[in-house]
């Protein structure tokens, strides 16, 4: 198992990010999507494929974590082997040429996100079955590496239910097995991860943490306990 770096997270995975699975995170921006992918490549130890579809990875930022994590943080940035896809189309190319990029010496791979040029397209919707192949390959490097891939994800307004989802939901759902949510709280700095799929931990299990210069942090929320079983559509109504 691949730790995020935070007791509750960890707990709520039961252990954390596993191999050979593919795993979703989806929230919408500023929800520490970034930060937790950034932070559980610098504690894997190993190399790092990392497909920024956004521009949105900082050497910075992870810099600053891994130094005050107690990591050397060029030895920590070495490791990620990143690439800038222009268009959907070179993310394809570049998922692709993944399967003869990854071996032994990588720990873990991360798009982020798996769906930002998908909705840059004209007509996205038709791009489902060219995104699903992408998400096998993705699968096919998890399980012949036996480590774990986290596919990140947008949100968008649902105007049928009133409720924010994942971008190509049904899509992103056959393939992966994990789906981690995250949402913003009121008090800055501090969110919510609730578990909306797992192989084996019940749905609806939820946590709190909070975003510092040391990126992902425990945060229990006052008067609950760190972990709690809520129904997925309660979610909105505490944000």
């Amino acid at each position: 198992m691949l730790s995020t770096g935070t007791r509750a997270l960890d707990e709520l995975l039961g252990g954390g990010f596993a191999p050979g699975i593919l795993s979703q995170v989806y929230g919408p921006y500023a929800s520490g999507k970034t930060t937790l992918a950034i932070q559980a490549g610098i504690l894997s130890g190993g190399k790092v494929a990392y497909v920024d579809t956004e521009g949105g990875f900082s050497p910075e930022r992870l810099s600053q974590i891994a130094e005050l994590r107690g990591f050397n943080p060029e030895e920590a940035l070495s490791r990620f082997v990143l690439f800038h896809p222009g268009d959907f189309k070179e993310q394809r190319r570049i998922i692709g040429s993944l399967k003869k990029i990854v071996n032994g010496s990588f720990s873990l791979v991360v798009v982020d996100s798996i769906t930002a040029h998908y909705r840059a397209e004209e007509d996205w919707r038709s791009l489902n079955v060219e995104l699903n192949k992408q998400l096998q390959v993705l699968l096919w490097i998890a399980r012949k590496n036996s480590i774990p891939v986290m596919v990140i994800n947008q949100v968008h307004f649902d105007s049928e239910t009133g409720m924010t989802k994942p971008v190509a939901e049904q899509t992103l759902g056959y393939r992966c097995k994990d789906i981690l949510r995250l949402d913003r709280l009121p008090t800055p700095g501090r969110r919510v991860a609730v578990l909306e799929r797992h192989r084996f931990r019940p749905e609806g299990l939820m946590a709190y943490f909070r975003i510092t210069e040391k990126g992902i942090e425990d945060s229990v929320e006052p008067g609950r306990e760190s972990r709690k079983e809520v129904p997925k559509t309660s979610l909105e109504s505490i944000l």
